[in-house]
């Protein structure tokens, strides 16, 4: 019996893709379509889930845009890994739906690449070691 190839898993941010964005936004515009056609037109819940349609099509292009770019600044890089994490934990509220697949890749990513992940880690324990007010030798 051959096992079906799994979906690769992300570590960092820098390991996303354009059709990594498009696939989970997508996946977040069918289930917000499928509810906001159970809501109606009409009220609250409709517009509510309108302005979060909005929301996701404005994440997903502003990640487009920031992968395209070659060599991205540190604040683009912290951009890139918010952006992933506000569309991953949108779509992680639909895992009671059908057709959700847990093994699904989009999962959270906490760094852009392994040196941000080494110089947070750095910072924490030099934070630990030092505390919050080093001494200033006065």
């Amino acid at each position: 019996m051959t096992k079906p190839p799994s979906e690769r898993t992300l570590t960092y941010a820098e390991d996303l893709r354009p059709e990594d964005v498009r696939a989970l936004e997508m996946f977040l515009n069918v289930q917000l379509g499928r509810v906001h056609k159970e809501v109606g037109e009409t009220g609250e819940m409709s517009f509510a889930i309108r302005s979060l349609l909005i929301l996701v099509c404005d994440s997903a292009g502003l990640l487009y845009t920031l992968l395209a770019v070659e060599r991205p600044q540190t604040w683009q890089r912290a951009a890139i890994v918010r952006e992933w994490q506000r569309l991953r934990s949108t779509a992680h509220e639909f895992n009671h739906c059908e057709g959700y697949d847990h093994d699904r890749w989009w999962n959270q990513v906490r760094h852009f690449d392994a040196s941000d992940e080494t110089a947070e880690q750095y910072r924490i324990r030099r934070f630990a070691h030092v505390g919050p007010y080093p001494e200033t030798g006065h």
